[in-house]
């Protein structure tokens, strides 16, 4: 298969995850009013995928699903979108840095990164004067988030074949073999 077909083929798939991430929270699961926050699914997919394919997860495309889960999920317009689209040109800026690392270390990196995500989030909400999620509810998303990154990089290696590119035996960016 050519690579730019492939590519394509990609971003269908990553739009189609994208979009079924989006509408899962809005489906009905079950109907007691004590319901866990849904986890951000989004957020999972963008920087796992953006790990080990940046080019087939461009920009406008992150931004495009996020502005839609914004929306669909009536969120404040624009804000988790804004943090989803630093967050996952972060990633792509050091992809090769955390390729590299292994799981434990990428792990903890998105960990990082979504619980700072979520507190700059409640920072502006609360200086916005709007209403943000409490500490518990705050808790409670990230650790499902953070419960829900091994599952998804599973499915995106083992279901979806979208893996790490392997640089073993190829020169650097200084023409050194490792």
């Amino acid at each position: 298969m050519n690579a730019a077909p492939k590519i394509w083929a990609y971003r269908g798939v990553f739009t189609l995850l994208g979009l079924m991430a989006i509408a899962y929270p809005i489906l009905p699961q079950q109907f007691s009013p004590e319901r866990l926050p849904a986890p951000g699914l989004l957020f999972v997919l963008s920087i796992a995928w953006v790990v080990r394919q940046p080019p087939s997860a461009p920009f406008l495309l992150i931004a495009a699903l996020a502005l839609l889960a914004d929306a669909v999920l009536m969120r404040p317009m624009g804000l988790w979108a804004f943090l989803l689209l630093i967050a996952s040109e972060t990633v792509r800026f050091s992809h090769r840095s955390i390729q590299e690392r292994g799981l434990l270390m990428e792990f903890s990196m998105v960990a990082g990164m979504l619980a700072l995500m979520v507190l700059v989030q409640n920072l502006l909400l609360w200086a916005s004067f709007s209403q943000s999620l409490d500490l518990a509810r705050m808790l409670q998303f990230v650790l499902l988030t953070l419960i829900c990154y091994p599952v998804m990089v599973a499915f995106l290696h083992y279901i979806i074949r979208i893996r790490k590119p392997d640089h073993s035996n190829r020169p650097d960016r200084l023409g050194k073999i490792r």
